[in-house]
């Protein structure tokens, strides 16, 4: 079965689509992405499961006013999203971040859960992200692994499941598709993932952080990498910055 950390997500992507519609942001893609294993057999699996449980709240959102998943979604809107939406104003200053009621957001959830299909990407399967064709828009829960995780642009991207690991620096940053730009809509993304990736991708964006001032220093110093020696902060548990092929001419210092 599914975990309830996924039933979850599963569920604020409902009110991250609706909201999005109750902020006039109708005729836009809004996508969540699937990613617990490379292995295409236990991604059918997770599919069959995330369709389950996706159906039966599309049934309860149309035809049933008296499931207990009116309550799950009205807390989660009311605990999380609505506070989430104030800090982000706050830092963002992106007037098309309104504050929404769940009253509002209630009221677009029957439509958004009709836009919205399930899809397992990989190499093996013919399903396609067609997000060119959907001049409407596109709402998509796309399950996949390595072709998905690196290799395809997830558009309106607003929640991430990720349970997928790796020791090396620069294809963990390749994975982490929910960096960039999200305006109008910042407030609303969720990312499901376990705390040591977390701290992994903290590690690895502060080491970006500090390379990003060498490369400054170098520069303001009006030097070349042949005079100046740019570094890169190991991880004190054993992550590679990238793999050991590539770091030939590197030195541990």
């Amino acid at each position: 079965g599914l975990p309830a950390s996924l039933k979850e997500a599963i569920l604020a992507f409902l009110l991250s689509c609706a909201a999005r519609r109750a902020r006039g942001q109708k005729k836009v893609h809004n996508s969540m992405l699937i990613h617990v294993s490379w292995r295409t057999g236990m991604q059918q699996r997770v599919r069959r499961l995330v369709e389950d449980e996706f159906h039966q709240a599309k049934r309860a959102i149309h035809y049933d006013k008296a499931h207990s998943i009116w309550e799950k979604l009205r807390l989660l809107w009311e605990n999380d999203f609505r506070a989430c939406t104030e800090q982000i104003r706050a830092l963002e200053g992106d007037s098309r971040i309104t504050d929404l009621t769940w009253d509002e957001v209630k009221d677009e959830l029957a439509v958004a859960v009709d836009k919205m299909s399930v899809k397992e990407i990989h190499y093996g399967s013919k399903e396609q992200l067609t997000y060119n064709r959907e001049l409407d828009g596109l709402s998509v829960i796309a399950i996949g692994g390595n072709k998905l995780s690196r290799g395809l642009t997830l558009e309106g991207l607003s929640v991430s499941y990720f349970l997928r690991s790796t020791r090396m620096y620069d294809t963990l940053m390749q994975m982490g598709r929910w960096f960039g730009y999200r305006d109008g809509y910042l407030d609303l993304c969720r990312l499901y993932t376990t705390s040591e990736l977390r701290d992994w991708f903290s590690h690895v964006a502060f080491s970006e952080e500090e390379l990003k001032r060498e490369f400054e220093h170098m520069v303001n110093a009006r030097l070349t990498p042949l005079d100046y020696g740019l570094r890169v902060r190991q991880h004190p548990d054993g992550m590679l910055v990238t793999a050991l092929n590539k770091m030939a001419h590197g030195e541990t210092r």
